[in-house]
């Protein structure tokens, strides 16, 4: 974004007022020492955020200097939806019913315990979970301008950004009809693992006896109803040697490890049990070996802590960070780099064009934290600027602004997956190349001047990101729940419409006449309407502080 300075018009009391001369003058070294000094310890003090202020549409004068120090906060725990309904902001992560649709790896298991019982319409849930999330970004932006000449001005930022992020997570189980899977450490049983291989062994064992006699012709075979009847049992006895392998990851070959599994006291569960038991006494009856083992099932729901162990274990496929406090302490974002140029300077209109480059210094977000915010989108960024200022002789003004953001394509990190579902395993990572979708932005400030210091302002402000492109970088292979890349591009597009207001204030003299400039704002702006998906819904509150002085040039 590019930054609005402002400084004295380049006429002559302008200048006197930044003159090398007199009081001010010789003012000039301890004020900047003594900027220098306020900057280090606020930039030490904590994390900062670089925003539009009021737009002045100012340059700077040849060989004058501004230091900036404009900390700013923006928090928001909701977002607009995709056709502008407010919406939490951790929507995605509070599922009614939390089955396939939140943990992805229990769509193999789910459709494993369908077959079982025979209910293509079972649904697994580990009840109503709620994630509740609140976040806010904190930026201490270290600002400069330098006077290149009267008309062209140098800016320069680097800004310190701190990211929070506020979760609470819980998991009502009132409606639960999962739990641990009895064969996972997590679950606590010794002898779950063991209990199921032996399950498993003795259905195949069964399935085998009775394949044998069909083979030596035993049961009338190869004509008779029996024989029908005795291939059928084969058949569905290795359909649930395989569905109970689907369902507790014991000797499957793809490595996945459900973590869940029906409760035992569960109309699913209590129907497993059923169908193992007649499937024994069926094989039973056509003379194959007793089976022993059943199914050991859970008997405690699911809890809040159970899915965070569920995406920090490394058994499960997710190796994530949990759905917890996540904090970015002290890190640097994008820097930029811009020149403005004063096309128009008069007293009472101005108008300023700028250019900006925002490098790519920030840190993303890391593809396995799925509520973590970064500090930069880590990507070069072209900006082009215009700045109206409009302040007749009397007391009402008006300030307008427009921008536009090239965002060039880059390379990163991410997990495929797709809005609703968040939480993706770490098999859907990969690189890919995005492209970052433009951004439109115009501004409106009617003013008031109270008084040649204070001015008081509204402010309107129209956002609009158009939709990123996503393209793989190399080959993704399969994975449970593969969603193409491009799922990536979803809700991508964003659209923001804010108001806000603030105040601004500058002393240019004092009752011994002319000095250096000091100015100074409030400025506050928050969201009232927006649609995309994925578009927070932000307030956001900027202070800020800014001291002039002259390095080789002087006033006249």
């Amino acid at each position: 974004m590019s930054l609005p300075p402002f400084a004295p018009t380049v006429g002559g009391a302008a200048r006197r007022r930044l003159g090398a001369g007199g009081g001010a003058a010789g003012d000039l070294g301890c004020r900047a020492r003594l900027l220098v000094i306020t900057v280090g310890l606020a930039l030490a003090a904590g994390p900062s955020i670089l925003s539009a202020q009021y737009p002045h549409a100012f340059v700077l004068p040849a060989g004058a200097l501004r230091l900036s120090f404009e900390p700013e906060l923006t928090t928001y725990d909701e977002r607009f939806g995709p056709d502008g309904e407010i919406e939490p902001l951790g929507l995605d992560l509070s599922p009614d019913s939390a089955g396939p649709n939140f943990l992805v790896t229990l769509l193999a298991p789910q459709l494993a315990v369908q077959s079982i019982i025979g209910d293509a319409t079972y649904q697994m849930t580990a009840g109503a979970v709620r994630t509740r999330l609140d976040a806010d970004v904190r930026r201490f932006p270290f600002s400069l301008a330098l006077g290149l000449t009267n008309r062209l001005t140098f800016t320069a930022t680097i800004p310190i950004v701190t990211t929070r992020m506020q979760v609470d997570l819980t998991v009502d189980g009132t409606d639960a009809n999962l739990g641990w899977n009895q064969t996972v450490p997590e679950a606590a049983n010794a002898g779950g693992f063991a209990q199921v291989e032996l399950l498993l062994s003795e259905l195949e064992a069964a399935a085998a006896s009775v394949d044998a006699q069909i083979a030596a012709g035993a049961f009338g075979c190869p004509t008779s109803a029996q024989c029908d009847q005795a291939r059928d049992l084969v058949s569905r006895t290795r359909a649930l040697r395989t569905d109970v392998i689907a369902l507790t990851g014991v000797l499957a070959t793809d490595g996945s490890t459900p973590p869940f599994a029906p409760l035992a006291t569960s109309a699913a569960g209590q129907a497993i049990l059923g169908v193992i038991t007649a499937i024994a006494a069926e094989l039973a009856s056509f003379g194959a070996p007793a089976i022993t083992a059943s199914l050991p099932l859970p008997d405690m729901p699911v809890t809040a802590d159970d899915i965070n162990t569920v995406l920090t274990s490394g058994t499960f496929g997710y190796n994530a960070f949990p759905l917890a406090f996540a904090k970015l302490r002290n890190n640097l974002g994008d820097a930029e780099v811009g020149l403005r140029l004063g096309v128009l300077q008069a007293p009472n209109a101005r108008a300023t064009l700028s250019t900006t480059v925002r490098l790519p210094t920030g840190t993303l977000d890391s593809p396995a934290h799925f509520v973590d915010l970064g500090s930069g989108d880590k990507q070069l960024d072209v900006i082009g600027g215009l700045e109206i200022a409009l302040e007749p002789g009397s007391a009402v003004g008006l300030a307008l602004t427009g921008s536009y953001t090239l965002q060039l394509p880059h390379q990163l990190t991410r997990r495929v997956t797709i809005p609703e579902r968040p939480i993706a395993v770490e098999a859907a990572e990969t690189v890919v190349d995005r492209d970052l979708g433009d951004i439109l932005e115009l501004g409106v400030y009617p003013t008031i001047r109270l008084s040649r210091a204070f001015r008081v302002y509204l402010s309107g402000h129209y956002y609009k990101k158009f939709a990123d492109k996503v393209s793989a970088a190399g080959t993704l292979p399969p994975f449970p729940g593969s969603e193409p890349v491009t799922a990536l591009e979803q809700e991508t597009a964003m659209e923001l419409l804010s108001i806000g207001g603030g105040i601004y204030f500058r002393a240019d003299e004092d009752r011994r006449g002319p000095r250096l400039p000091i100015e100074a704002g409030i400025d506050y702006r928050t969201a009232f309407d927006g649609k995309g998906g994925l578009t927070p819904r932000p307030t956001r509150l900027n202070f800020y502080l800014r001291l002039y002085f002259g390095l080789w040039w002087r006033g006249q």
